[in-house]
């Protein structure tokens, strides 16, 4: 049962590290200023860092999955990452297109 308490220690402490180099990506992003492309480039690293795949039973970051698979298996195999991946950025681009289209347009001030 070793295995499974280290595999969970193993996913915290990557869940972690994730939330930090996403903390450290929008601190750098925050200058941007067009802001609907600032949410795309924000959405790419949450993508390739938070979406999980299958891989032989258990779960993993899908673009390490992406990476295993492709070097020793082939492309074939690099499927089982590549698909979660392009799912999830679909998703996320559809939900920021929807933000962009329902959000509130500031109202400009007339000078007198």
């Amino acid at each position: 049962m070793a295995y499974f308490e280290y595999y969970q220690m193993a996913w915290a402490v990557y869940l972690i590290a994730a939330v930090l180099l996403m903390f450290v990506w929008f601190r750098l992003t925050k200058n941007m200023q067009a802001g609907d492309r600032k949410q795309y480039i924000r959405l790419i690293p949450a993508v390739l860092l938070f979406t999980p795949a299958v891989n032989d039973q258990s779960l993993a970051p899908a673009f390490i999955v992406t990476l295993g698979e492709l070097l020793t298996n082939g492309v074939q195999s690099a499927m089982m990452g590549i698909v979660p991946l392009l799912v999830t950025l679909l998703i996320g681009a559809i939900v920021l297109a929807l933000y962009s289209l329902f959000k509130p347009k500031p109202v400009l001030k007339k000078n007198n």
